[in-house]
């Protein structure tokens, strides 16, 4: 394999020096190329191009904002973004990097605007016509705009005063939804150390080609699809999530179209790969030269990796392409990352003992835990398994909480240094360096890491970060029934995915009867984050497990859910909200008798969405409720991408999907869409 010098990256002192060299070096070499939703090239960007267009922004930027200024990236997927964060990393701005504005999300961007102190929204001219939409409420819609794909310029300009390795370059939010987010701090030397650790462990060279589908303003999707590619000097083909998630065929085309080499995905993933593609489609495909599938973002799972390589191996998968790895934010991304060359190490654990603290072995016939070894460590990385209770290091074998140190690590949270201090600040008992505690429970078998839970409160779902004690807020401020320090939420494995249990102490003297106060809390939940609860629980006032001191014990309560020790009075299963009698007062007030054809497509509608309720898998499904939203039933981002693929499908038709996720009510919904629709050509 031809792998490029690296003299010029080793001795790179920031990105700016790093882009600029490598403008020179390879010129019209293609650094970047976007597909739209069909596959189709639509944006190109060569290595000179991104150096000029960095420059541009730089004329502008550097005129308006003072250098260290947080600038929040509102932007769609696609190449736009690619450009103004290296533009800010040339204007000497620290980048913020988010997503496109849009109504569901201005409560998050508001947030994090006003926790980093932003200066300045930079984003797209079609993205401002939607900041212009949205209530003056939030404070970050006052925010000076600037559409950088607008911006015309000296070319020539150079870059603001050159940053050293402590310079802030951007601060990674977290993608969950939290009340009070924290913004990792990134500087320029985590980013080149990581992206140097990533290229060694994946072996990247200027030659291969990076295909990525991950959302910018998420870890892994920065580093692997926007920092990675300039490091190595390779290409990265990209394409927008929402593309990916609604034909999960297109990733798997780019890879055989570009000859990929190197991509990164969660097990949601794999399972959309496997469950959404066609024996024509793979048939189709050639993955010969797909050397490194870096399986990362939320725990990783063997029958994830057994049936994805199952289904792609006629493809030409290798079974060494599956790389298993785990990381976090808070080290830039990457701890730990199989061998590219190797088979992947699994084993069965035996339960109990896993719970006991203790990682043993069980025969293959017991009813153990398939757990997926995910690697080792590189260049400077360190690791241990450390008691969380006593600050001691374990041995293998032993379960304990992950520590990490190394260059990657951040100094610390954003202008937080309360939660810098507990939250990196850690020292193991007897030594004297500093660590970053994870809050991730695993262990260390035959020289690879293993995790084997979560300490800290937070559980991931299709690679969304869910933070346990706000959704627990949410509940006890949103409802006069519920209080503080009598309401918990936890996540459990059910079907192989993880699911949201809310516990709560029913008072004795409450007006709210159970059924009632089950489905408000719900909906609260579902509303304010996205998610919807798999179980909800009431128990018997005083029961909910706690310390001497009065503190919650969440891992107990789920502990005793599990084995069935709670003193239930009341439980829910699934996220049903509404009776079948207000199913039948929703389907009374659709219209009837003549109807116009846009009706007759809205009731088709109606009857579409129905439908894909119904086809969704597991148990629990909601009934329709026509007045309330899509989130109010429980269905998030990654279920809206999948009705809008089933709804243009069902229509023939094209229709934005912005439709979905701003509207107030399924009812608003079809009302739109159907207005949208040519009543022409949809299919009755």
């Amino acid at each position: 394999m031809k792998t490029l010098s690296m003299d010029s990256v080793v001795t790179a002192r920031n990105w700016v020096d790093l882009v600029s060299t490598r403008a020179r070096q390879l010129g019209d070499r293609t650094a970047y190329t976007f597909l739209d939703e069909n596959g189709r090239e639509s944006d190109v960007l060569t290595y000179r191009e991104l150096d000029r267009r960095a420059r541009i922004l730089t004329h502008t930027l550097g005129a308006r904002f003072a250098r260290g200024d947080r600038v929040l990236l509102l932007y769609p997927a696609g190449l736009d973004y690619v450009t103004a964060f290296f533009g800010c990393l040339y204007a000497g701005l620290i980048a913020v990097p988010l997503y496109e504005p849009a109504r569901g999300r201005a409560g998050q961007i508001d947030a994090v605007a006003r926790d980093c102190a932003a200066a300045a929204v930079l984003t797209t001219r079609e993205a401002v016509l939607e900041l212009d939409s949205l209530d003056s409420g939030y404070s970050f819609t006052a925010l000076p705009r600037v559409a950088t794909d607008t911006l015309r310029g000296p070319d020539d300009v150079d870059p603001a005063a050159a940053a050293d390795g402590s310079t802030v370059a951007y601060l990674q939010y977290t993608s969950g939804s939290t009340a009070t987010p924290k913004g990792v701090i990134i500087d320029h030397a985590m980013a080149l150390h990581q992206s140097a650790d990533m290229a060694h462990c994946w072996q990247v060279g200027h030659d291969d080609t990076i295909v990525s589908w991950l959302p910018h303003f998420h870890d892994f999707g920065q580093v692997t699809g926007i920092l990675l590619p300039v490091y190595t000097g390779c290409t990265a083909v990209l394409m927008a999530p929402s593309t990916f998630v609604k034909n999960p065929v297109r990733w798997l085309d780019a890879i055989h179209t570009y000859r990929g080499t190197h991509s990164g995905a969660p097990n949601f993933a794999l399972d959309l790969c496997v469950e959404k593609t066609t024996p024509q489609q793979r048939a189709a495909l050639d993955l010969r030269s797909w050397r490194a599938l870096s399986n990362g973002a939320e725990p990783v799972r063997k029958v994830s990796l057994d049936r994805f390589h199952a289904t792609f191996e006629p493809s030409g998968l290798r079974a060494t392409t599956l790389t298993p790895g785990y990381g976090l934010a808070e080290a830039t991304l990457k701890v730990t990352c199989g061998d590219v060359r190797g088979r992947r190490l699994s084993e069965r654990f035996d339960r109990s003992a896993l719970g006991s603290g203790k990682a043993e072995p069980s025969a293959a016939d017991d009813d153990g835990v398939d757990l997926v070894g995910l690697g080792v460590t590189a260049l400077s990385t360190e690791l241990a398994i450390v008691d969380p209770a006593t600050a001691f290091r374990l041995p293998d074998r032993r379960v304990g909480e992950i520590w990490v140190s190394g260059p990657a690590v951040s100094p610390g949270y954003w202008q937080r240094p309360e939660d810098t201090a507990q939250t990196f600040g850690a020292r193991i008992d007897g030594e004297s360096t500093t660590w970053l505690r994870t809050g991730d429970l695993g262990f260390l078998y035959a020289g690879e890491l293993f995790i084997c839970g979560r300490l800290k409160n937070m559980m991931i779902v299709n690679g969304v970060n869910y933070y346990l004690e706000d959704i627990e807020g949410t509940l006890a401020d949103g409802h006069d029934e519920l209080r503080a320090g009598s309401v918990l939420a936890f996540g459990v494995e059910k079907d192989g995915q993880e699911s949201l249990v809310l516990v709560a102490e029913y008072r004795p003297d409450s007006t709210a009867e159970p059924t009632a106060l089950v489905t408000a809390m719900h909906e609260l939940v579902a509303e304010r984050h996205g998610i919807a609860a798999g179980t909800v629980v009431l128990i018997a006032p005083g029961t909910i497990p706690r310390t001497t001191s009065g503190k919650l014990r969440r891992q107990q309560c789920r502990n005793d859910f599990q084995a069935g020790r709670l003193s239930e009075i009341y439980r829910r299963e699934g996220v049903q909200t509404m009776s079948e009698t207000t199913e039948n007062e929703n389907r009374a007030t659709e219209p009837s008798g003549s109807h116009s054809m846009t009706e007759l497509v809205r009731l088709g509608l109606i009857e579409r969405v129905r439908a894909w309720i119904d086809e969704r898998p597991g148990p629990g499904k909601p009934v329709l409720d026509l007045s309330r939203s899509l989130i109010d039933h429980g269905f998030g981002s990654i279920d809206q991408i999948d009705l809008h693929e089933s709804l243009e499908t069902w229509a023939g038709q094209r229709f934005a999907p912005e439709l979905l996720w701003e509207s107030e009510s399924v009812a608003h919904m079809v009302d739109a869409i159907a207005e949208a629709l040519s009543p022409a050509t949809a299919r009755m």
